[in-house]
């Protein structure tokens, strides 16, 4: 009986030791995630001191390409669509018949209103020779020229009605898109491809409110893209709009000449260089002092109480784009200490030590 006992005590006796080694190691790794408290560690950090001052020179801003013509083209009746000769990238012209909707039953209807019309011509005619003569009374006349305008009118709605069932591109380009195929059922106003034109693009930018003032239409650009390295194409300004956002940002359209060397594609980012050489008073500070870069700009402030520097987290409404100096627009005011280097590990209130500070941030900012 005892060696029965022999088998279920040693199971226990096991079972409770990996129990106890199972806590432990929960209890280890419970203590490793816990959050090590840094709030006491000051950061080294390198710092730049904000200022206002004159920048010479023009000024870069991002935009995106857009064609010069997009068209919906649509149609205005409705029924099923019966043809469309056109495949997405065929080239096409203003213009050009694309497709058509069903239209045997109007054909049908306007062979028959033309016969009717000839016959009410032949009768125009000859009631018009018999009044002439005196033959035919002249309000006999009326009646068959009323009749005879009449069917004109109708013969006239006919022949639109077919026009309106086709499919007509009223720009030259290409075609993006085939919303409806052949056999489907289309209603009026239904855009049934889409055609744009790339010959010409037009870039869209925002500049400050500044800038606005002192750009004019037909002032020369400078275009890049990263898509080009190292290429410049040239356009023209040919929208200042009068109306700014709420941010004070007013929209301006480039027209860019498409380079059949390196053509451009709409929706391709760009950065439009205008040249100005009159100083303006701008804030500016470095590149590098941006958290995560130009897309969500914000960095660091330094504020000092005592002995104690902590920073705090400050975004940003950015301009214009000066070598490697970017406009601050909005969160940022004169005088205020900005972190430039050392700000990997910072997070909102962490404790810093500056460590060096270089200055006025207008240095290196006035390009030609």
């Amino acid at each position: 009986m005892k060696r029965k006992w022999i088998l279920p005590l040693v199971l226990l006796v096991l079972a409770f030791g990996i129990g106890l080694r199972l806590a432990s190691n929960k209890k280890k790794l419970d203590a490793a995630k816990q959050p090590v408290d840094r709030s006491a560690f000051a950061f080294p950090v390198n710092v730049i001191t904000t200022a206002i001052a004159p920048v010479e020179g023009g000024f870069t801003v991002p935009g995106t390409l857009e064609p010069d013509e997009h068209a919906r083209v649509m149609v205005q009746a409705q029924g099923k669509l019966a043809s469309l000769t056109v495949d997405l990238g065929s080239r096409v012209s203003k213009g050009q018949v694309l497709g058509s909707l069903e239209v045997a039953q109007k054909q049908l209807e306007l062979q028959a209103a033309e016969l009717a019309l000839e016959k009410l011509r032949k009768d125009d005619e000859r009631y018009r020779e018999l009044v002439a003569g005196k033959a035919a009374p002249e309000a006999n006349y009326d009646e068959v020229h009323f009749n005879y305008e009449t069917q004109k009118v109708k013969v006239d709605q006919i022949r639109q009605q077919i026009r309106d069932a086709q499919v007509v591109s009223p720009v030259n380009g290409t075609v993006v898109a085939k919303n409806v195929e052949v056999g489907e059922y289309v209603t009026a106003n239904t855009a049934v491809v889409e055609v744009v034109d790339v010959s010409q693009l037009k870039a869209k930018v925002h500049v400050s409110e500044r800038d606005a003032y002192r750009v004019k239409e037909g002032d020369a650009v400078v275009v890049t893209t990263e898509v080009f390295p190292g290429e410049t194409f040239q356009g023209r300004v040919t929208f200042v709009s009068p109306r700014g956002d709420a941010s004070h940002n007013y929209l301006v359209e480039v027209a860019v000449q498409n380079d059949k060397a390196h053509p451009l594609k709409s929706g391709t980012f760009i950065n439009a260089r205008f040249e100005h050489r009159e100083a303006v008073p701008l804030l500016v500070i470095p590149k590098s002092a941006l958290g995560e870069g130009m897309k969500q700009p914000y960095v660091y402030v330094v504020r000092t109480d005592g002995a104690d520097s902590r920073v705090s987290h400050r975004d940003l409404v950015l301009g214009r784009e000066i070598g490697e100096q970017v406009e601050v627009l909005k969160g940022l005011q004169p005088n205020e200490t900005v972190v430039v280097s050392g700000q990997l590990n910072l997070v909102d209130g962490s404790k810093v030590r500056v460590t060096g500070n270089a200055g006025a941030t207008t240095d290196g900012a006035n390009e030609q």
